[in-house]
């Protein structure tokens, strides 16, 4: 009954495809965690033979709150005294740092500034691909950054240094801020907005993790796990080359009504709906359109917005600031939860496996309440979702305050304590992913046509900014274990507060509606 009630075609699950295929090459953000992956090693040095001296590895910084094991700095200075006596084990992912010997040492920061390159990339794309799809259209855009994209992410995996590595992800980063803002868009304008819920849920981040970390588990070697999750998205690229015209609401607001009656014509032939296809563009989307350009003049129509027009009168300008902090503040989650998750069962991949499994199973349940519960909006997906993370995070925080050090690493390995903090980092990660869902529905549906891409790629690079700054964030356990854990709830009251009185609901809006509530 639900899903008969989304009047889906098979040109909306070709929507469903390309986006899904867009969300794994944007997978290359967790690319980093399997090319920086430090392989265990022992130490044959006389005197640093025991068990928990020979066998400790950089690869186990940062992966626990487990106040007993060393610190990085700790293990570097053994792997330094030990340099010619270091007997790697056999490693479950040959990484960048093993190749070119970035362990520790003058040279192991090498290996973070190649991530910094990819994750600067995709700070710079949002911004110029946003502008980019607003000025030359949605299809284009998606095309050439998506063949640039693929590109670059495979000549990656044949570079000679880790610096040329670094300007290829760099470049590649680039298209991953074209997939999360013009792509999203692309897929967005096409489809019916009763499926925007089902997208967001049933073709979601979580499957493309899962999918990503597959591949590099079939591919253990960074140089072919580079081109491998490039070439699993590369279908995308002919997808839209050959079957998929140009938004038509995107051209309606571009006065190109010539070349959007033609592109409602092929959207009908592949629904094999030719009928209610041409009745819905003349009715809908016509009608619609029509009263909204007749409010403006040809020069209104033909205006190239910029980002000052974000900001433009006091409601728009509430609005652009609500919805950019809504999105900061879900990209720093996200990034200080992966950096204090953990090692949920010792092996390497399962870690990753098991967070896209909750994540991708955790999505149906929002799908349901958005089909059954009438009153489930757009705000209080957010504002339930952001109030669960909040709590997960401060019970984390107040579980690392009380319970004193030495009783969370008493009795060797994981306790039971290490387990509940390791099930509310999970949790919250799911609760995260739902405020992303709120994040993106409320972008599109509340931004007008014009500068709807412009509008979207301006949060994503504040959603950025969140992730960049969330390594400092999380390096302040060093000072104080529970850091991390109580920014995240600082930040994310904020951004809960900000939601209950200004965010206004977009739900029942089309994208067409948007630019007419947009003044």
């Amino acid at each position: 009954m639900a899903l008969s009630s989304l009047n889906i075609k098979p040109f909306h699950v070709l929507m469903f495809v390309i986006w899904q295929l867009g969300l794994i090459f944007s997978g290359q953000q967790i690319f980093p965690v399997f090319f920086n992956y430090a392989p265990k090693w022992k130490c044959q040095l006389d005197g640093l033979n025991d068990e928990d001296d020979a066998n400790l590895t950089d690869n186990d910084s940062g992966m626990s709150n487990n106040s007993c094991s060393l610190t990085k700095s700790e293990r570097c200075a053994l792997y330094e005294k030990c340099q010619g006596n270091i007997t790697f084990e056999p490693s479950p992912f040959y990484s960048l740092i093993q190749e070119f010997d970035l362990v520790c040492g003058h040279r192991s920061h090498f290996a973070t500034v190649a991530s910094s390159c990819q994750f600067a990339g995709v700070i710079f794309g949002t911004f110029i691909f946003g502008h980019l799809g607003d000025r030359f259209g949605r299809r284009l855009t998606s095309i050439v950054g998506m063949s640039i994209g693929v590109f670059f992410a495979c000549a990656s995996g044949l570079s000679p240094t880790w610096l040329i590595f670094g300007v290829m992800r760099f470049i590649a980063g680039t298209t991953v801020g074209c997939v999360l803002v013009v792509v999203y868009m692309f897929v967005f304008e096409h489809i019916l907005p009763e499926q925007r819920m089902f997208l967001r849920c049933f073709f979601n981040w979580g499957t493309a993790r899962i999918i990503i970390s597959l591949i590099c588990m079939m591919l253990p070697y960074w140089r072919w796990a580079s081109i491998g999750t490039a070439l699993a998205a590369a279908p995308i690229i002919p997808l839209m080359l050959i079957f998929v015209p140009e938004s038509p609401v995107w051209l309606e607001s571009q006065q190109k009504q010539k070349k959007q009656r033609i592109a409602a014509n092929q959207i009908a032939v592949i629904s094999l709906d030719v009928e209610i296809a041409k009745d819905k563009c003349e009715t809908k989307m016509g009608t619609v359109l029509e009263r909204q350009f007749s409010k403006m003049s040809v020069i209104e129509q033909l205006k190239v917005f910029k980002v000052r027009d974000l900001v433009a009168g006091r409601k728009m300008a509430l609005k652009t600031g609500v919805i950019c902090f809504m999105w900061f503040t879900a990209g720093m989650s996200t990034y200080i939860s992966d950096l204090n998750i953990g090692n949920l069962g010792g092996d390497f991949y399962y870690n990753q496996l098991i967070i896209g499994t909750v994540i991708s199973l955790s999505k149906t349940l929002v799908f349901w309440l958005d089909t059954y519960v009438p009153g489930f909006s757009r705000r209080l997906l957010h504002q339930v979702s952001q109030s669960l993370v909040i709590v997960c995070f401060v019970a984390v925080m107040l579980i690392m305050i009380i319970v004193p050090a030495a009783q969370q690493c008493s009795g060797g390995g994981k306790t039971s304590l290490d387990l509940l903090i390791v099930a509310l980092n999970i949790t919250g990660v799911v609760f995260i992913e739902y405020t992303w869902d709120a994040c993106y529905l409320c972008g599109a549906e509340c931004f007008p046509t014009e500068m709807r891409t412009l509008g979207i790629s301006c949060c994503s690079l504040m959603a950025r900014v969140g992730a960049f700054l969330a390594p400092t964030v999380a390096h302040m356990a060093d000072v104080w274990t529970p850091a991390p854990f109580a920014a995240v709830s600082a930040i994310g009251l904020v951004s809960l507060t900000l939601s209950f009185f200004f965010l206004e609901e977009t739900k029942p809006k089309t994208t067409t509606d948007a630019t007419l509530v947009a003044e």
